[in-house]
């Protein structure tokens, strides 16, 4: 009888341990889906956020042009002022090259030179596109999209898989929008990347393409005092 009073209790014991520790797992589980919720949510209003400075720096950059219109014509001293390269000749810091604050690039499958603000507030990179349509292709997630923008002459079609899809709240509503956001190599200067964009409507800005720290991290640095530093890309073929 003794021994079978030690069995029942090693046994309770064990299912008891057993049960904490399943209780322990669930507990782990839900901090962990809670964590990545909250990721998810800081990343989707940072996106938002990166896109409001990027408009107001536009609207910053166009009163500065009213007012250097209207201002008298300096007199010419010998302090330069920062501007275009006039002969773009690739230069680096250690080893990372040097960037303006807007640079060409151009896109995978694309024989356009486009327009990129090079943005090192900005987490990640998004491009031009309205007219999105998605759709499947070999039961995988595809988009096709156009990235005219003002400053092409054309439209210009783009398929590509979906790679993810962003969310993005926007701080005025707290409405989320959902962006599909696809993987292209950008060739820019010296420089030959793939990287992630996320697709929209960028109509109202002075750049189709925006580069961020998600593509600038690691292979270069930013000196906002120049713009386009590197050749705009020829297409020969």
């Amino acid at each position: 009888m003794k021994k079978l009073s030690i069995i029942s209790l090693s046994l309770a014991l064990t299912a008891c341990a057993s049960q904490q520790a399943s209780q322990s797992n669930d507990q782990t589980l839900e901090q962990l889906s809670a964590l990545s919720a909250q990721q998810a949510s800081v990343l989707s209003q940072c996106e938002s956020i990166s896109e409001q400075l990027e408009a107001q720096q536009q609207r910053f950059d166009q009163l500065e042009d009213k007012v250097v219109a209207i201002a008298p014509v300096p007199v010419a001293t010998s302090k330069s002022t920062p501007q275009s390269c006039s002969k773009q000749t690739s230069y680096k810091l250690g080893n990372k090259t040097v960037l303006g604050e807007s640079e060409w690039v151009s896109l995978e499958g694309q024989k356009n030179a486009f327009q990129a603000r090079i943005d090192t507030g900005a987490a990640t990179s998004s491009l031009n596109a309205t007219d999105i349509v998605k759709f499947e292709r070999d039961g995988k997630n595809w988009v096709r999209f156009n990235m005219r923008h003002n400053t092409l002459d054309s439209d210009i079609i783009v398929e590509r898989p979906v790679v993810r899809t962003a969310e993005v709240t926007q701080s005025s509503t707290n409405k989320v929008d959902k962006r599909p956001v696809v993987s292209m190599l950008v060739k820019l200067g010296p420089i030959s990347e793939k990287t992630q964009f996320t697709l929209t409507d960028r109509n109202h800005l002075s750049y189709p393409v925006l580069l961020g720290r998600s593509f600038l991290k690691d292979i270069s640095v930013v000196d906002i005092s120049q713009k386009f530093t590197q050749a705009k890309p020829t297409f020969k073929d």
